[in-house]
C-alpha cells in the first residue's frame, strides 16, 4: 500500500478488503469483519445493497452524466422526494458529489441573499474538508462555545439563559449554520431550548438557518434529519454520506423563499458533476428503501436497545465515562484506553470508529443492521472491557 496517499488521520488496518454484505466486509481470505462505522458513516442501507446495485447497473447502460444545457427528468423527480422528507415543499435541490460541496454551496447561496456579515455556529461543529465553512474566517464568523458559559448544563451546554448568549452579536448575524449532533464526531446534542432561541433570534433579524445533515441525515438519528429533533425547519439543508449509501452524491436543498430570492440575486455556480442523473437516482432509491423497509422505526428500536445496553455496561465498568446517542449514532467516551479497546475490538472482528486524539469510540452502523449482530458486539465488547479491567488491576 506504499503508493497510496493516506491523509485521513486514521490508521490503515486492512489493505485487503474485497467484498461486503450489509454490515460485513470480507478480506481476500474470506475473513469477515463487522463494520459498525458503515464505511465512513455512508452505507446507510448496507454494503452491497442489491436494490442500489440493480439501479446502478440499469442506469449505467443509459446515461450517468449530463451537461450544462441538458438534464435527465429523474433529477427533478428525486428533488421532489427530497423536498418532501425535508419539509421544504416548493423549494429546489442541487445534486453534487460530496458533503463538503453541499455545505459550501448552501453557504454561498445564503451569502448571496443575506446582507448581514456574520455566520454563527458552535465551536464543536464540523462542516467539511474545504471552503469558507471549514476555515471560518474571524471577520465573517462568530463561533460560540456552548460549553463555556454561565448556564451550561453538563450534557447539552448552553441553554440560552446567560450573559454569554446575550452577548452574541445577533444584529450582525445573517446565517446560523447548525450541525445537529455529530459534534465533530463526538456525538453531543445541543438543547432544544438553545437551538430554538438561536433560530428565532437570527430569523427575527432577517437571517437564515442552515442545517448540515451530512452525518445526521438519511435516518441516522431515528428521524429523516437531525434538525427534526429540534422542531425547526431550516431554510437550507445540506446532505451527503448516507443519502448515497456509499455512492458519491450529495444534495443542497433550499426553501421556496430562498429559491425565489436566489433567482433575484442571479446566483451562478458551476462544476463538472452537477445534477448528474445517476447520483440523483441513487439518492432517490435510498429514500425509497428507508421508507419501504421502515428503517426509521428500526433505527429507533435497535438504537434504544443499544444505548440502554451500553449504559448498563457503563455501570459495570468505570472505564466508561459516558455513553451518548440518538438513533444509530452513538459515542462511548472512556476515562482512558480508548485506543487499546479499539484495537482489541478489531482483533475480535468489530470495526468501530476511534476518534484520533480523543478517548471516544463511535458507532454508526447501517440502518439495516440486525439485532443479533449487536448481541455479538455487546458480548465481545464486554469481554474486552473485562480484560482491560483485569490488566489494570494486575498492574496495580
Amino acid at each position: 500500500m506504499e503508493n497510496i496517499i493516506w491523509t485521513t488521520g486514521h490508521r490503515l488496518k486492512f489493505g485487503n478488503i474485497i467484498h461486503s454484505e450489509n454490515c460485513f466486509v470480507l478480506d481476500e481470505n474470506g475473513n469477515r469483519l463487522v463494520d459498525l462505522e458503515s464505511g465512513v458513516w455512508c452505507t446507510s442501507v448496507g454494503h452491497n445493497n442489491k436494490r442500489i446495485n440493480k439501479l446502478i447497473a440499469s442506469q449505467i447502460n443509459r446515461i450517468t452524466h449530463t451537461g450544462f444545457c441538458y438534464c435527465h427528468p429523474a433529477v427533478s423527480e428525486v428533488s421532489q422526494k427530497v423536498l418532501e422528507i425535508t419539509g421544504l415543499i416548493g423549494g429546489k435541490c442541487e445534486f453534487l458529489c460530496s458533503g463538503s460541496e453541499a455545505v459550501e454551496l448552501g453557504l454561498r447561496i445564503a451569502r448571496s441573499i443575506v446582507e448581514k456579515p456574520l455566520a454563527l455556529t458552535f465551536s464543536d461543529a464540523y462542516f467539511g474538508a474545504y471552503g469558507e465553512a471549514a476555515k471560518r474566517p474571524k471577520d465573517s464568523w462568530f463561533v460560540y462555545n456552548r460549553f463555556h458559559c454561565a448556564c451550561a448544563s453538563e450534557e447539552t451546554g448552553c441553554l440560552g439563559e446567560c450573559d454569554d448568549f446575550q452577548n452574541i452579536p445577533f444584529e450582525k448575524i445573517g446565517i446560523f449554520l447548525f450541525e445537529p449532533g455529530s459534534s465533530s464526531g463526538l456525538v453531543r446534542f445541543a438543547s432544544v431550548e438553545l437551538i430554538q432561541k438561536v433560530a428565532a433570534r437570527v430569523r427575527a433579524n432577517g437571517g437564515l438557518v442552515m442545517a448540515n445533515e451530512i452525518t445526521t441525515g438519511a435516518g441516522r438519528t431515528g428521524k429523516w434529519f437531525g434538525y427534526q429533533h429540534y422542531y425547526i425547519l431550516p431554510d437550507i439543508v445540506a446532505m451527503g454520506k448516507g443519502i448515497g449509501n456509499g455512492y458519491p452524491v450529495s444534495i443542497t436543498a433550499i426553501s421556496a423563499e430562498v429559491a425565489r430570492k436566489l433567482g433575484e440575486a442571479h446566483f451562478l455556480y458551476a462544476q463538472s458533476h452537477q445534477n448528474d442523473p445517476l447520483g440523483a437516482m441513487v439518492a432517490g432509491e435510498v429514500i425509497s428503501i428507508i421508507k419501504e423497509d421502515q428503517l426509521l422505526e428500526k433505527c429507533n428500536e435497535i438504537g434504544n436497545f443499544l444505548l440502554e445496553s451500553l449504559r448498563r455496561l457503563k455501570k459495570e465498568f468505570p472505564v466508561i465515562k459516558e455513553v451518548r446517542g440518538r438513533g444509530l449514532m452513538l459515542a462511548i467516551e472512556f476515562e482512558q484506553d480508548a485506543l487499546m479497546i479499539y484495537e482489541e475490538l478489531l482483533k475480535k472482528g468489530f470495526i468501530v470508529c476511534w476518534r484520533p486524539n480523543t478517548e471516544v469510540l463511535r458507532l454508526d452502523p447501517a440502518l439495516t443492521i440486525e439485532k443479533t449482530t449487536f448481541d455479538d458486539f455487546l458480548n465481545a465488547f464486554g469481554q474486552v472491557l473485562e480484560n482491560v479491567s483485569e490488566k489494570k488491576h494486575s498492574v496495580c
